[in-house]
């Protein structure tokens, strides 16, 4: 990070223990950023009393206030209505059993999540998907690449 000599990293952060325990743990090495992202139809469905992400949002200020690291809201919810939600119902359309959390994931949490923060100086992205991580064979470029993960039961 600028100054500090640690590396600066993005981390998405659900809510949930895997993605608090990653950034707990970088938060020991690099200058840590943590951001929810607000996709789906949150506010489309706030008129039904309760606004679904409200608790995952809490959480993840507590976290972040533990942690002693800053948090962002990011809306991605066009992204995410125009990649997964259109996805959803082509796939339903062709007689085919949709998963919309791969594509939420590879679409919507790491493309336009990385296009949205691309400018602010990030050294890495994490968070706590389960996958692995594997030299892209050019080691001129030092390049890796995100695949699944061993066991099949956990990828995601």
């Amino acid at each position: 990070g600028e100054g500090s000599g640690r590396p600066r990293t993005a981390v998405l952060l659900s809510g949930g223990v895997d993605s608090s325990v990653a950034l707990n743990l970088l938060k020991e090495t690099h200058d840590v950023t943590a951001f929810y992202l607000k996709i789906w139809l949150e506010d489309e469905l706030a008129h039904l009393g309760s606004c679904p992400w409200e608790d995952d949002w809490s959480v993840c200020e507590s976290v972040c206030a533990q942690a002693g690291v800053p948090l962002e809201s990011l809306s991605l919810q066009a992204e995410y209505k125009d990649a997964v939600i259109s996805y959803t119902i082509e796939e339903a359309r062709k007689g085919r059993t949709p998963n919309p959390d791969i594509m939420c994931n590879s679409r919507v949490k790491f493309g336009c999540f990385l296009k949205a923060i691309e400018g602010r100086g990030f050294d890495y992205v994490a968070s706590g998907h389960y996958a692995q991580l594997v030299d892209g064979g050019d080691a001129a470029a030092a390049t890796r690449r995100l695949v699944r993960g061993v066991d099949d039961v956990k990828d995601q």
